[in-house]
């Protein structure tokens, strides 16, 4: 009896035990169930999370590709529109105003010594800033003046994208008084003693001298204006030149002598109208009016030759002109298309 009430009593101990540290079957199950459920929602929150980041840098990535090649070709267009101004002011007239404008204060000395002052103070705005404009020239031994005659313009060559070199033929004229001795011849004395006698005196005299060099003006522009950009180089070109020519033969068959004699006739009865534009030139010329004031001399016929498709003579001829006014005759050379029908001559064209 004993035995088992003590059996009976470790039984119920042992399954107190159990109640309190352990867990049904269906109980542990379902625990398990949203731990797992719970893990599950966690990743699946964080990766949407992660793929919505993905998906913003992506984005924010090809966004900002877009905006740099956007940006980049905005700025390429501003550069070759830049570009272009730039390219268009370096070839408008406005270079060749400023430059000239440039040579003339420059070539231009006064005598004047206050004068002086104030061409180094206008010549100073033609500059880039900085640039010393009392280094151009020393003139504190030339005491006349220089003063320009004529600015030719020779040619413009870039040197870069916004730079130049503008090229002139200056002509000058320069003024100095220096003293020269002369004799002067006086009388001296009274009745008998009366006489003639010379002296040597110092007087001034002005000596006008013309010169002409070549310029080449470096400047550089920003786009609207313009400024020089150092001292003016001197340059030497070689714009004469031997050359031995000879004019293209005209195109056609060869005149005989009797067409050009008949063709003498006429063309010293067209150039003796030619020359005045008297009221008989309409007759034997398509031209609105001739010359004047020109008394014809002679000509020469220096080639003629027949068209063979329109049968028209051409003909390049000499013509000698005496000008009313002054008398000097000189030589004129023309080239004329003449046409022929029933035996008269008519000018088509004559240059």
């Amino acid at each position: 009896m004993k035995k088992l009430l003590k059996a009976m009593k470790e039984k119920k101990t042992s399954y107190k035990g159990v109640s309190k540290t352990s867990t049904p079957p269906s109980q542990r199950k379902v625990a398990f169930s949203k731990t797992k459920t719970r893990k599950v929602a966690s990743y699946a929150v964080f990766g949407v999370m992660m793929v919505s980041l993905l998906f913003n840098v992506i984005h924010f990535s090809k966004l900002q590709s877009i905006r740099n090649t956007v940006q980049a070709s905005y700025e390429e267009m501003e550069q070759q529109v830049s570009n272009v101004q730039t390219e268009d002011i370096l070839e408008s007239p406005l270079l060749n105003v400023y430059t000239r404008d440039f040579v003339s204060e420059y070539i231009n000395i006064s005598a004047d010594e206050e004068e002086r002052e104030q061409r180094l103070d206008e010549l100073e705005r033609y500059f880039v800033s900085g640039f010393d404009v009392s280094s151009l020239e020393d003139t504190s031994e030339f005491a006349g003046s220089r003063n320009v005659t004529s600015i030719r313009l020779l040619d413009i060559k870039r040197a870069g994208q916004n730079e130049a070199n503008v090229h002139y033929l200056v002509a000058y004229d320069i003024k100095e008084t220096e003293e020269v001795e002369k004799e002067v011849t006086k009388e001296e004395g009274e009745g008998e003693d009366k006489k003639e006698v010379t002296e040597t005196v110092m007087e001034e005299e002005e000596r006008v001298t013309s010169h002409d060099i070549e310029m080449v003006i470096p400047l550089t522009t920003d786009g609207e204006g313009f400024a020089i950009t150092g001292y003016p180089s001197l340059a030497n070109s070689h714009m004469k030149s031997t050359i031995q020519y000879e004019p293209s033969a005209l195109e056609g068959a060869d005149t005989t002598s009797q067409e050009r004699e008949v063709l003498g006739d006429f063309l010293t009865e067209f150039f003796t109208s030619y020359g005045i534009s008297d009221e008989t030139l309409a007759f034997m010329a398509n031209v609105d009016r001739g010359l004047s004031h020109k008394v014809y001399q002679e000509h020469q016929i220096m080639e003629s030759v027949k068209d063979s498709d329109n049968g028209e003579f051409v003909v390049r001829v000499n013509v000698t002109y005496r000008d009313q006014e002054t008398s000097i005759a000189a030589i004129h050379s023309f080239h004329m298309s003449i046409s022929e029908e029933n035996g008269r001559f008519f000018v088509q064209s004559i240059q």
